[in-house]
């Protein structure tokens, strides 16, 4: 190697030594710079608790900064630092400038631990914690601060029990805790012996029975009693039971045979219903039974009896009789309780029952009465019988209404006498008014004024019924015969009248003789010409006839006589006759039931409530009427034949008793 090489590497190598101490004085400048700097720039960190202290290490999360053991040195304004230690919790916080130059103290907090707790046997219960409520389960799963817990097990079907026990930081701490059951104890009498089962078991009340926690049932039976039952339940607060038990007996069913019915059964003096088998009576030992009935003797009796037991009761009575005489002043058959037992006078002897007594005759009206005979008192029954003409007679209404609307007086003739017709020598007297002599024995109904149209058709005026035929108003007879339940009068074949029942007490037109009788004779000191009397001037107020206002409606008039009206009036426009009836002068003529006959009476005979003969041709005609003026016309005796409807022609109803 020549010298120029070693001045060249001496060169080098004095180069490199003088770079070498350079750098390192600026190194160490620096570090002088950076300490001086840090040392302004620096805190300490205080961690506690003591354990902490000496395991806890130190992070930087955010900006720059040096750790070194417990202090911190930073290059930046604010630093983000962690602490950790193994079982504590993790401690983050912030430091800023204005923490430079201090120290910082720290407190780390213990990790939890872990709690793991059962129960012996699994079952549910109420978990305490140093004496505040914490779960209902069969376990208890808590995270808790390391310390020492007090732990309480409740129950209601077990023993409560108690433990101490120490959790630490992260630690799981696992215990199981036996559980006892309770148990109770039940003290019970029965009253009457009989079965006692718990839970379907049957047991012996002469000890206690030892129970188990948690509800049991009770259940008692004897026979003859009503079983009963209870549910008892074992638990913390209720464990020795004492009870008492008395049954119930069932009652006593009857089933009964009681001769003859209908009589009163008492049973321990109480009355039951026999229509109803069996019967249920309370229990008692001894039963005193009684059966009565009217007319029988009173039966009693006394039966031993066990709860619920059904019992068969027979009891038949044995009937008591009494003597009665019945007598009559007829001879009439006697009847009892709708039986025959003979005629009178008659004497026997029968039940001491309520019974009806009857006596029957033929034509006259049942007389009856109730009766109850005694035993040893003999009785006397006398009867006065009457006809069924005197019996109707006697019950007869003054007057009615029918269901039409037809007002009904009754009149009773009594056997009258009188004249009907007009005499030849009488002034106005037509030759078909032949002298007949008339009695009237039969009483009857007669309406007190003339059919109207409301009565007939149901609806219409007051005003009298005209212009229909004599036939429909003897049909519509009947129809108000059936109506009331009376016989009908007029007898029919395919809707058409073909005679008449003279016996029958059905509605009918007014007769010919009980029109006449009624118009001059009933009710006024002898017989009359004419409805008024015997003067032939019309007096005021009689009744609807021809009078001045008739002029245009009537060839002939009664001058003079004022009535109001020129053509029909309503029904009882005018004042009533002596006999209570209306409108037998005027108004309207009447027809009445007798066939119209131009033959003169064969003989001056004395003919009783006459009807004549039926025909279907003309009818008798009686009366006057509003065009009515003639001294004919306004007699009582004026009399014609049509079979013809007529404008001035109406009816008047009348019945037989």
């Amino acid at each position: 190697m020549n010298r120029f090489d070693d001045d060249l590497r001496q060169a080098a190598r004095s180069k490199t030594r003088t770079v070498i101490i350079a750098s390192m004085v600026m190194l160490v400048l620096g570090v002088a710079l950076t300490g001086y700097f840090l040392s302004f720039r620096s805190l300490s960190i205080l961690v506690k608790p003591s354990p902490a202290q000496q395991i806890a290490s130190i992070s930087i999360t955010n900006g720059t900064a040096l750790a070194l053991g417990k202090r911190i040195y930073s290059l930046s304004d604010q630093v983000t630092l962690r602490l950790s230690a193994p079982k504590y919790q993790d401690a983050n916080l912030t430091v800023s400038a204005a923490h430079f130059g201090s120290e910082l103290t720290v407190t780390m907090v213990p990790k939890p631990g872990t709690l793991h707790a059962t129960v012996t046997p699994p079952t549910n219960v109420n978990w305490h914690l140093n004496d505040k409520f914490a779960a209902q389960s069969n376990t208890l799963e808590r995270q808790l601060v390391p310390g020492s817990y007090q732990i309480a097990v409740k129950s209601d079907y077990h023993e409560t029990v108690e433990r101490q026990v120490t959790i630490s930081a992260a630690e799981d701490t696992v215990i199981d805790i036996a559980i006892p059951v309770i148990t109770g104890t039940l003290y019970a009498a029965m009253t009457p012996p009989g079965e006692i089962r718990i839970d379907g078991t049957t047991v012996d009340i002469s000890r206690p029975i030892m129970l188990g926690p948690g509800p049991h049932n009770i259940a008692l039976s004897a026979d003859g009693y009503h079983p009963i039952s209870e549910t008892i339940i074992v638990q913390q607060d209720q464990r020795q039971f004492t009870r008492s038990y008395t049954l119930q007996p069932k009652p006593i069913q009857i089933r009964h045979q009681l001769n003859p019915k209908g009589g009163n059964l008492f049973i321990n003096g109480k009355a039951y219903d026999i229509s109803q088998s069996p019967l249920s009576v309370p229990y008692r030992s001894n039963l005193d039974i009684e059966y009565a009935k009217q007319g029988f003797a009173t039966k009693r009796q006394s039966q031993t009896v066990t709860p619920g037991e059904t019992l068969s009761l027979s009891i038949a009575l044995k009937p008591k009789f009494g003597d009665i005489t019945v007598t009559a002043n007829i001879v009439a058959e006697v009847y009892l309780d709708g039986q025959p037992v003979g005629p009178t006078p008659l004497q026997m002897s029968v039940p001491t029952l309520p019974a009806q007594l009857e006596l029957r005759a033929a034509g006259y009206e049942t007389a009856a009465k109730t009766i109850t005979p005694a035993a040893g008192k003999p009785q006397s029954h006398k009867f006065t019988m009457i006809t069924v003409r005197a019996a109707k007679l006697r019950d007869a209404k003054a007057r009615y209404t029918s269901k039409s609307g037809i007002d009904m007086l009754f009149i009773q003739p009594n056997g009258a006498r009188y004249s009907m017709g007009g005499a030849r020598s009488e002034p106005g007297q037509r030759a078909n008014e032949f002298i007949r002599q008339i009695a009237l024995e039969r009483p009857f109904y007669v309406a007190t004024h003339e059919l109207t149209e409301r009565q007939f058709y149901g609806k219409g005026s007051a005003m009298p019924l005209v212009n229909v035929t004599w036939e429909k108003v003897a049909l519509y007879c009947n129809k108000l015969s059936q109506q009331e339940g009376l016989t009908p009068f007029y007898q029919t074949e395919n809707g058409n009248v073909t005679g008449f029942a003279a016996e029958a007490d059905g509605y009918r037109l007014i007769s010919e003789a009980e029109w006449e009788f009624l118009a001059r004779a009933h009710k006024r000191p002898k017989q009359t010409i004419f409805p008024w009397g015997d003067d032939p001037v019309v007096p005021p107020k009689s009744g609807n006839l021809a009078g001045d206002k008739a002029k245009p409606a009537s060839e002939s008039y009664i001058a003079g006589y004022q009535d109001g009206f020129s053509g029909i009036a309503p029904a009882k426009s005018f004042p009533a006759d002596q006999s209570g009836l209306y409108d037998m002068i005027g108004n309207v003529s009447e027809w009445t039931h007798d066939a119209y006959s131009f033959e003169p009476p064969r003989n001056s005979s004395v003919e009783t409530d006459p009807l004549g003969r039926y025909s279907r041709g003309a009818h008798v005609i009686k009366g006057a009427n509003f065009k009515s003026a003639s001294r004919t016309e306004l007699r009582a005796a004026f009399r014609e034949g049509s079979d013809t409807p007529r404008d001035d022609v109406g009816f008047r109803l009348a019945r037989y008793l």
